[in-house]
């Protein structure tokens, strides 16, 4: 009998509640419509003024598609709050703890670094005191996916590097859909022989120059860098000259100008969450549901033989000859750290990962402690972290 009346409960219950439960569903279709076309229109607004505008393409209707594009702009707007507390510090340090005249003085705003482009300007950072002997020199690449971004947001980070005593170079450059890669890594290099031509105007040490990359910035700084210094050992090592060349050698897909002088002898290179595998990235990008709006791809080429030739490892790889046979190798080649966080969306830390192991391939072993490579992962770290958190604290 027991039985019998918990049966009859749960029946009454079920025909109570099952009318309820229409209903409710009923009472809330507005709502879900409401959320879905939001978050349709939501993709739509970002494929329209981000995604590919030099080549064909459609506007996604998937549903998987459309949460993975709604959940990217989550995380980059999550990831904007983070610049609060740094925006508020700035407004301290800039508004109320220096005079204008104090600010003048250590901080020189949009000096032109290129004569032919009227954007290519620079700002410069200088040490508060002139100490006897000549400053480091730090040339800092910012990021933001080849197609955005702006001196103007790193002025607190340049201001921390400067309080430690360091001069900072921080350059604007052209982007993706103005310019492509190989145009980029041209302004890169004149911001850099700038800085060394006109060290002596600021106390700046030409045997001290660092460069300093976060995200795409730290592509762009490793492989302006190491194309130089590929070309100049290659041009003047005479060892390597009579060693088995690489038949495959980057330098022969027009990748750098060699009718150009050299950049000066770089003395470290400093790498915050960088891209080293474009065609790997590429692959993350598809799985994150943003190489559509993504200008990474458009901005090395659209095809994979470009990836490869604007991707570091590659250009490592394909001159391990190099690396073994070269007797230049060392004095030329500038200390490498990799620093990347563990909890790192936007660029997985097994790009620094390969990269760090790809230079560790091609080093021989009598020349793996002459040539100084580390690198640092930090567990707790995400993307932006490596400028905001590590740097932004004044």
């Amino acid at each position: 009998m027991a039985l019998l009346d918990s049966r009859t409960m749960t029946v009454s219950l079920s025909l109570f509640f099952l009318p309820v439960l229409i209903l409710c569903v009923i009472l809330s279709l507005p709502l879900i419509a409401f959320v879905v076309s939001t978050l349709y229109v939501i993709a739509w607004v970002v494929y329209l003024y981000a995604a590919q505008s030099d080549t064909s393409f459609n506007l996604p209707y998937s549903p998987t598609r459309i949460l993975k594009v709604n959940y990217a702009v989550l995380h980059m707007v999550i990831g904007l709050f983070t610049y609060i507390p740094i925006a508020g510090s700035y407004f301290i340090w800039r508004y109320i703890s220096l005079s204008t005249t104090d600010f003048d003085r250590i901080i020189r705003r949009n000096i032109p670094y290129d004569e032919d482009n009227q954007a290519a300007q620079l700002d410069l950072y200088l040490p508060s005191t002139k100490s006897s002997s000549p400053n480091p020199i730090v040339v800092f690449i910012y990021g933001g996916s080849w197609s955005s971004g702006s001196k103007n947001m790193y002025t607190t980070m340049a201001n921390t590097l400067r309080e430690l005593g360091y001069i900072v170079v921080l350059p604007d450059y052209r982007k993706y859909p103005e310019v492509k890669a190989d145009a980029m890594y041209q302004d890169i290099r004149k911001a850099i022989r700038w800085a060394y031509t006109h060290a002596h105007e600021f106390n700046g040490d030409v045997e001290q120059i660092h460069i300093m990359g976060h995200s795409a910035g730290a592509q762009l700084a490793s492989q302006t860098v190491l194309m130089d210094v590929v070309r100049f050992i290659r041009a003047n090592d005479k060892q390597l000259q009579q060693a088995k060349r690489t038949e495959n050698s980057l330098l022969d897909n027009g990748n750098i100008d060699t009718s150009r002088n050299a950049l000066p002898r770089i003395e470290g290179l400093i790498l915050l969450a960088g891209v080293y595998n474009i065609g790997s990235h590429l692959e993350h990008e598809t799985y994150r549901g943003v190489e559509k709006i993504s200008a990474m791809a458009r901005a090395m080429g659209g095809n994979q033989e470009s990836f490869k030739k604007n991707s570091p490892i590659t250009l490592i790889r394909q001159n391990k000859d190099m690396f073994e046979h070269s007797t230049a190798l060392t004095s030329h080649m500038p200390r490498i750290l990799f620093i990347h966080g563990e909890k790192d969306a936007v660029v997985p830390v097994q790009q620094s990962i390969d990269m760090y192991n790809a230079l560790g391939e091609v080093l021989p072993p009598a020349k793996r402690d002459d040539v100084d490579v580390r690198m640092r992962l930090y567990k707790k770290m995400g993307h932006a972290e490596c400028v905001t958190g590590k740097f932004c604290h004044g």
